[in-house]
């Protein structure tokens, strides 16, 4: 295969726009930008608004991993009003999260990466699919097409579970600062714990073997797709009057040494994104292709996400490989949802468990989390309740940071680079598959067009 330059653009089954451009030299890709060609900005559109508004508006990021957004925001608004949380409430809370990661991780493996590995049936949305690399036998490819469909209703019954708390699915309205504001009864208690049975039995007897079938047959993915194996995670599910434990650690492991982060190392470089500074965009900048800025930690790219939470606590002993970010988050979702019913046992029928203080005793916080593909940042500066600036990090901006000023790659770029490609019919379907194994979400990871397209400027609080 001789030197040529390739665009990979749209990368479909995901939420936003994704392009990558490879150089392919001697069957090996040895170049790689992955860009996102969507400016959003939800920095903007925070600006003016009552600080409480947060949680409300930053669920609509993403239609996907909304509550993660607004779990973050409550966190954000418990240390600026310094609330103190009940016990019931961490359990609702984390109850609710734990059903819309649930929700997201089976819409990824079977919604989002199965098509990758089993031939589906010739009709919408699978009408013409180029799968390239189809290695299962009949039988097993019959069984987990129809897989495909079971997963749905999964997904569907995750978002019912959050519903019967949240109000509705997604964008819930009762995850708020202080709190929950819909009290756990019997009842819901009994539906929840009924549901997530039914999800618990779909991903023991399906889940769980579906990608044990696929990590066998293509168990050469998992030496295709390998990132330096520097992970990052900001911990997961909170307990604690002040949210200040994690029941999954926070974490930086580079080079086999882990260590507790510190939030202030985290920064951005614009050098390949569309930015004239970290305030002024500039879609025209020269060598640019992306709007994705690099974030980084102590000038270090991290890759987040399950692969990374269950290396961090242990939970997982593997490699940073394509089939690796696959079982890892397979693994995870079984965790969480043993953990969910454990929850649901301890939770008390009563009245909601909100404790809401009405003065702010601080005018800027920090908030962060994992959520369901990384680390996600909420970063608030108020004044008399009104929001000056408000910065999110997610996690998409971390797995699909473009190259700083170093050159050095962020973890997709670098799970891309050097990958072989053995036959030129089967380029797209090598790099989908290894896109798709970080769950990529660019609609959170980009940044606001005014109702004339003309962009608008961003504040940077870092």
């Amino acid at each position: 295969m001789s030197r040529r330059k390739i665009v990979f653009s749209p990368v479909t089954r995901l939420s936003g726009h994704l392009s990558i451009e490879i150089v392919v030299d001697g069957g090996h890709v040895k170049e790689a930008n992955v860009s996102s060609t969507m400016f959003r900005g939800y920095e903007k559109i925070m600006e003016n608004r009552h600080i409480t508004d947060a949680v409300y508006l930053t669920q609509r990021i993403c239609g996907i991993c909304s509550l993660a957004h607004g779990a973050t925001a409550s966190y954000l608004l418990d240390t600026l009003y310094d609330n103190r949380l009940s016990k019931n409430a961490q359990y609702l809370r984390n109850i609710m999260y734990g059903a819309d990661i649930l929700q997201n991780h089976l819409r990824h493996f079977y919604l989002f990466c199965l098509p990758d590995y089993v031939k589906m049936p010739d009709s919408p949305p699978f009408h013409r699919q180029n799968l390239a690399d189809a290695r299962l036998n009949p039988e097993d490819n019959q069984r987990l097409a129809e897989h495909y469909f079971e997963g749905v209703k999964a997904s569907q019954k995750c978002h019912q579970i959050l519903a019967l708390f949240g109000g509705k699915a997604p964008h819930q309205h009762s995850f708020l600062h202080g709190g929950v504001a819909v009290g756990p009864n019997a009842d819901n208690i009994s539906q929840a714990l009924a549901l997530l049975q039914e999800v618990h039995k779909f991903i023991r007897m399906f889940l769980l073997p579906d990608i044990q079938l696929l990590a066998k047959v293509y168990r050469d993915y998992f030496q295709i797709g390998i990132t330096p194996g520097h992970f990052f995670s900001a911990g997961l599910f909170k307990f604690g009057a002040k949210n200040e434990q994690n029941l999954w650690p926070a974490g930086i492991l580079v080079n086999g040494q882990l260590e507790t982060p510190n939030w202030e190392l985290v920064e951005q470089d614009i050098t390949n994104a569309w930015f004239q500074d970290k305030d002024t965009p500039d879609p025209y900048k020269k060598r640019a292709y992306t709007w994705v800025k690099a974030v980084q930690y102590a000038g270090q790219p991290l890759e987040g996400g399950p692969l990374a939470r269950m290396i961090i606590s242990g939970q997982y002993q593997g490699g940073s490989s394509t089939m690796d970010r696959i079982c890892a988050r397979g693994l995870e979702t079984l965790l969480i949802a043993e953990l969910m019913d454990k929850w649901l046992h301890k939770l008390k029928p009563g009245k909601p468990p909100l404790q809401q203080k009405k003065e702010l005793v601080r005018e800027k916080a920090t908030s962060v989390t994992d959520a369901m593909r990384g680390v996600l940042l909420h970063r608030a500066v108020v004044e008399k309740e009104q929001i000056v600036n408000y910065k999110i990090i997610t996690p998409t901006m971390w797995n699909f940071s473009p190259k700083d000023r170093y050159s050095q790659l962020g973890p997709a770029e670098k799970a891309l680079t050097g990958t072989k490609i053995p036959k030129p019919e089967l380029l797209f379907t090598i790099l989908g598959r290894i896109v798709r194994s970080f769950d990529p979400c660019m609609s959170c990871a980009t940044h606001v067009l005014d109702i004339e397209g003309k962009v608008l400027a961003e504040e940077e609080i870092f």
